[in-house]
């Protein structure tokens, strides 16, 4: 726990909290991918951009969510391909607390504000650890994630939270819980081609 916690700490000492320049959020990841041909893992990054909630007349109040894209974001001169885009959106969480995530008796400062960590319930044989970073009250987004991934093209991917900047609009992304099902894609016996589905852009919410 003390090596992910110091993993925590140098990816998130960016992390600021503040009025974007648009209604929703800005969250830029630092990612690292080993291939399984490839010796040497290749480090890219990418951008989340959410939007906010639809305005609608309805008499019943219902829960409201954004949409959310995925870009490029050069790190050290590369971009991740499109193809790694898909999966890479597979692997993020921008949502409130579910039946999977559980909060931590730490968490980190930033500019003044305290974000609370939670650690995402993954099966053993997965072999992945996540973290969470509630950047607003009861809104977690990703902050950290290492995984080995049994089978597949890619070996290996650990993604960072860079930054991430909250405007006056920002809610949860309609389909925020992506990561958990990819973890439970993951955990799927070997030889099911789960691992080659992980990070397709389908997500579904967790009851």
């Amino acid at each position: 726990m003390r090596f992910f916690a110091a993993l925590l700490r140098a990816a998130l000492v960016s992390l600021h909290l503040a009025a974007a320049g648009q209604e929703g959020a800005v969250l830029d990841y630092h990612l690292k991918v080993r291939l399984r041909d490839q010796p040497a893992a290749v480090e890219s990054g990418f951008r989340l951009v959410t939007s906010p909630a639809l305005a609608v007349r309805a008499r019943v109040k219902r829960a409201r969510f954004g949409a959310w894209r995925i870009e490029p974001l050069a790190v050290g001169g590369r971009k991740p391909s499109p193809a790694l885009l898909m999966q890479a959106l597979g692997l993020c969480y921008f949502s409130g607390p579910t039946a999977q995530v559980v909060p931590l008796g730490q968490g980190m400062t930033f500019n003044h504000h305290w974000c609370r960590l939670w650690q995402v319930q993954a099966a053993p044989e997965v072999g992945a650890y996540a973290y969470l970073a509630e950047v607003a009250p009861g809104l977690l987004a990703l902050a950290y994630l290492s995984a080995a991934l049994p089978e597949g093209d890619i070996a290996a991917v650990e993604i960072h939270l860079a930054s991430v900047s909250l405007g006056p609009g920002t809610v949860p992304a309609e389909e925020g819980t992506a990561l958990l099902r990819t973890l439970r894609i993951w955990a799927a016996p070997p030889g099911t081609g789960g691992a080659t589905e992980a990070g397709a852009g389908e997500a579904e919410e967790v009851p």
